[in-house]
């Protein structure tokens, strides 16, 4: 039996749809490629481990976006004429699902991955589930990719209805455990220091609410394809739904407290300097300085300030060069 649908396909709710799907994904590549570059500018002595994965999102990213760009494309100005032509699945429309798939599954296990160190120092059965879920996400995932890549035209989707709902469900359901395990976790580290606690509540707003900013759009796109099967309307909330997977993870690292290491280095070197003099004795016994000690060098130290070097006092530390 066909799927009901409240709605007739028409171009507006189908190649219109899809269209200005994919100009609200490129506004939101560029929020996630500027949020990649003051990731780099902030933290530039962060782990490799973050550093690897910005740069594995972004390339999934900018390679989804062409996806998108080039199966547009081909339905409005190749498909310009031929009806027939814009019915089918082209190959770019499948493959950006994979790459979709792929960013999904990876975020989820990003979080997945905070969410067990942050465990460790708490005791509790929910780190258990949180690989379990990501787990059964991703095996979802699989099973749906390889159902659209059976289909040829967007009529043939209806057959596997239940996949795409799966899908839908599944990264709802997933994203919403996620941001409340890693809210969960980041209260119980709550500490009796304010300004901890301060950054803390700062991680605790941008988890839980890009939690519930993907796991929104992924319940419009399954409410939509439910009320809707007939048109595209829930293929443009996923081109959205990969941006915002993105730029939920680095919004999460971009909201932690960051150190440059070029304010470090300004403020250990650039305090002023104080020359010590310290004596050595000599082999007849005789104590000499250390204008007297040719072949001993010693490096220019910061002085002591007041409160305006930010607390850091010297005492007495000697290098030698």
């Amino acid at each position: 039996m066909a799927p009901l649908s409240l709605a007739a396909p028409t171009v507006d709710n189908t190649v219109g749809a899809v269209f200005l799907g994919m100009l609200g994904a490129c506004a939101l590549f560029g929020v996630t490629s500027v949020q990649a570059y003051m990731y780099f500018h902030n933290y530039p002595m962060d782990s490799h481990w973050n550093k690897t994965s910005v740069v594995v999102l972004w390339i999934l990213d900018t390679l989804h976006l062409t996806l998108t760009i080039h199966a547009m494309y081909t339905y409005i100005v190749k498909g310009f004429e031929s009806h027939t032509q814009i019915i089918h699945i082209v190959w770019s429309m499948k493959l950006q699902v994979v790459v979709m798939v792929i960013i999904i599954v990876l975020v989820q296990s990003l979080y997945a991955v905070r969410i067990w160190l942050l465990s460790g120092y708490h005791r509790g059965f929910l780190r258990y589930l949180v690989p379990v879920a990501v787990a059964g996400g991703f095996t979802i995932g699989i099973v749906f990719t390889y159902q659209t890549y059976q289909q040829a035209t967007f009529e043939d989707l209806t057959s596997i209805a239940w996949a795409l709902d799966s899908s839908l469900a599944a990264a709802t359901l997933i994203d919403f455990f996620l941001a409340l395990c890693m809210c969960y976790y980041l209260r119980k580290s709550r500490t009796s220091e304010r300004q901890l606690n301060s950054r803390i509540s700062t991680v605790m707003q941008y988890s839980l609410s890009s939690g519930l900013l993907t796991s929104t759009c992924s319940l419009s796109a399954l409410f939509t394809y439910i009320l809707l099967p007939y048109t595209l309307i829930f293929i443009a909330l996923e081109f959205l739904l990969t941006r915002l997977y993105v730029g939920s993870f680095l919004a999460m690292l971009n909201s932690r407290q960051h150190r440059p290491h070029e304010d470090v280095s300004r403020t250990s070197v650039h305090l002023g300097t104080v020359n010590f003099r310290t004596s050595h004795p000599s082999s007849d016994g005789r104590s000499r300085t250390d204008s007297d000690a040719d072949s001993e060098k010693y490096t220019a130290l910061p002085k002591a300030k007041d409160k305006k070097t930010n607390g850091i006092k010297v005492h007495r530390v000697v290098q030698v060069v």
